[in-house]
């Protein structure tokens, strides 16, 4: 059946809006590097918003420029040093849950909203909106299992790697393939210690 031409004005006002949301929380991340060393609490780097495949659903959006993943020693590899980083789930109106944090991170319980495991499908639509042409070259780490303390689980990550004059680009290798870089591998990285691949 055709679309009339209300719901495509409306269709199109919702597109020109998620454009102009991604712009906005894009710049930011940029601005406001994030190194991953503490809890990304900043409200601007997040998105409330309803799914692009689901319309109406609501979707919660998180995006960071992270930097130091190898120079921190996180990641073997240097071309893993930085990317554009962005989280996608869903949210359950009106339902929280419970979460325990592990002791080596502090320890406790935090309540926060129940969150559901976004489709393949609308985590490839949000890295067309946050990445453009470069989509196709993003890395997609699926949600973690409950069972993994160390990461919340029903969050896709999708991220967009740069090398160190800001372009775009498909990392080579593995996290843990030893690709040191002068002047930013750590001596742990260089000393065949190792880096964390967690």
């Amino acid at each position: 059946m055709p679309m009339n031409r209300a719901e495509q004005r409306r269709i199109e006002r919702e597109a020109t809006k998620r454009e102009e949301q991604v712009a906005r929380v894009k710049a930011h991340a940029f601005v406001h590097p994030w190194r991953g060393n503490e809890p990304l609490t900043c409200p601007l780097h997040a998105l409330q918003t309803t799914a692009i495949t689901e319309p109406g659903r609501p979707t919660q959006l998180r995006c960071s420029f992270d930097y130091a993943y190898h120079g921190s020693g996180w990641f073997k590899n240097s071309d893993f040093e930085q990317c554009l980083h962005v989280s996608v789930s869903h949210v359950d109106r009106g339902k929280t849950e419970v979460r325990h944090i592990p002791p080596d991170l502090g320890g406790g319980t935090v309540v926060g909203p129940k969150l559901e495991t976004p489709s393949d499908a609308e985590v490839r639509a949000w890295a067309r909106a946050f990445f453009g042409e470069h989509e196709r070259i993003a890395w997609l780490e699926p949600e973690a299992s409950v069972l993994d303390p160390y990461r919340m689980p029903n969050i896709v990550h999708v991220r967009l790697y740069y090398d160190q004059e800001m372009r775009p680009f498909m990392p080579d290798g593995e996290v843990y393939t030893l690709k040191p870089l002068v002047g930013v591998s750590p001596p742990k990285i260089l000393d065949g210690a190792g880096g964390d691949i967690r």
